[in-house]
């Protein structure tokens, strides 16, 4: 990896996770390999509808990052792409709590452990408690990315439209609104606590006709509420909703993973819970018994 890049991705590991792993459909392979077990080219392609040259293209940037390793068996996730589990499961268990107009879309989920229908939940692991977003604060901001120039691969944005075009799928559900670049460093921008266009824009060195498109579709997706803070000119801020609030566990599982695998265990931004103002480290855990859970604790089923 390049140097320049090596330090962009260590100022921020949510940016590092971006990068690393790459768009939705990125997401929706190792989706379908860790949990589905899919390791061939033509059963990912007849699964997802993906395009041959968008498959191939996608496989090839996973195995050069280290999340998969291909052999005359097929795809398979190494250890670093089998950990992104975590960021899977914190995306499903946003679209079945808010993704109402799809019901039908989601996957059972049982905790082997205690037997019980779950979703994933991220707990602190020093206290044990639920992680909410108020209830963590930062030691620092990322940089803003307008210093990373040269550093971000240019990739074509996913056609978010088409990621459930052959079967419903609660994993693309939830990519269907941060499954791309922009969209998901915004949302990491709200939880760093930027409000207004100008700060968006500064801090991500985004085109502004780009930034007010995704600002727009977040507000109509009820992620964001928009409120005027100045009338002549007329400007507005931006805040999370409840239903933006709640998709929290999503960069912090992407933190977490890009702290281990791509900040080489040292994270760049330290969190604390503040309910027991301990470090935070969130654990992927069972809703229902509250138990650490990997993929091997799990079985799934679809409705």
């Amino acid at each position: 990896m390049p140097e320049t890049a090596r330090r962009a991705f260590a100022n921020c590991s949510v940016f590092g996770a971006i990068e690393t792993v790459g768009d939705a459909w990125s997401w929706l392979l190792l989706s379908e390999a860790i949990i589905d077990g899919i390791t061939r080219f033509a059963s990912f392609q007849s699964r997802l509808g993906i395009a041959r040259s968008t498959l191939s293209a996608r496989l090839s940037s996973l195995c050069v990052n280290g999340l998969m390793d291909h052999d005359e068996r097929g795809y398979r996730p190494t250890e670093m792409g089998a950990d992104f589990f975590g960021c899977i499961m914190a995306a499903m268990a946003w679209a079945d709590r808010w993704n109402t107009a799809d019901r039908h879309i989601s996957r059972r989920v049982a905790h082997i452990g205690c037997a019980q229908s779950i979703h994933a939940e991220l707990r602190c692991a020093a206290c044990g408690e639920l992680v909410r977003a108020r209830d963590v604060s930062f030691d620092r901001r990322p940089d803003p990315a307008v210093a990373l120039s040269g550093v971000v691969t240019r990739r074509r944005a996913p056609g978010l439209d088409l990621l459930q075009r052959v079967r419903p799928n609660p994993t693309a559900a939830t990519l269907q609104v941060i499954g791309d670049r922009w969209s998901a460093l915004l949302i990491r921008e709200c939880f760093y606590g930027s409000h207004r266009f100008d700060e968006f824009q500064q801090r991500l060195g985004i085109a502004p006709n780009i930034l007010s498109h995704r600002l727009r579709r977040f507000d109509e997706l009820g992620i964001l509420t928009r409120t005027a803070y100045q009338h002549r000119p007329l400007r507005h801020q931006y805040r999370l909703t409840e239903k933006g609030l709640a998709l929290y566990p999503v960069p912090l599982a992407m933190l977490a993973w890009g702290d281990r695998w791509v900040a080489d265990g040292r994270p760049p931004v330290r969190l604390t819970h503040e309910n027991c103002g301990r470090r935070l480290a969130p654990v992927l855990s069972c809703s229902a018994c509250a138990a650490p859970i990997a993929r091997s604790d799990t079985a799934f089923e679809d409705n």
